[in-house]
C-alpha cells in the first residue's frame, strides 16, 4: 500500500509532489495533529531529568503510550 502526504487547502485534500489518484480509488485518510507533537515536546522539556536514563526506560514508555492510545494510533474504538 503506497502512503502520500498532503494538505487540505479549499476543502480538497492536496498530495505532495503533484501526486494524481485515479479516480474513484478508494482512500483512507489520516489527520497528523502537530499540536499533539508540540505538546509532547513542551512535557518533555518540562519534565526535568535528574538520572541517566537508558534506552529501555525510553522503549518502555514509548509502548505504555502507544496501548493507552491504540484508538487513536490505528482509528479504532475500544
Amino acid at each position: 500500500m503506497a502512503t502520500y502526504r498532503g494538505i487540505v487547502k479549499d476543502g480538497v485534500i492536496v498530495l505532495e509532489g503533484g501526486v494524481r489518484l485515479p479516480e474513484g480509488v478508494t482512500v483512507e485518510v489520516r489527520v497528523i495533529e502537530r499540536q499533539d507533537r508540540i505538546a509532547a515536546i513542551d512535557r518533555l522539556l518540562a519534565t526535568p531529568i535528574d538520572r541517566p536514563i537508558g534506552m529501555d526506560e525510553i522503549l518502555a514508555e514509548d509502548r505504555r503510550e502507544r496501548e493507552e492510545r491504540y484508538d487513536e494510533w490505528f482509528g479504532l474504538e475500544r
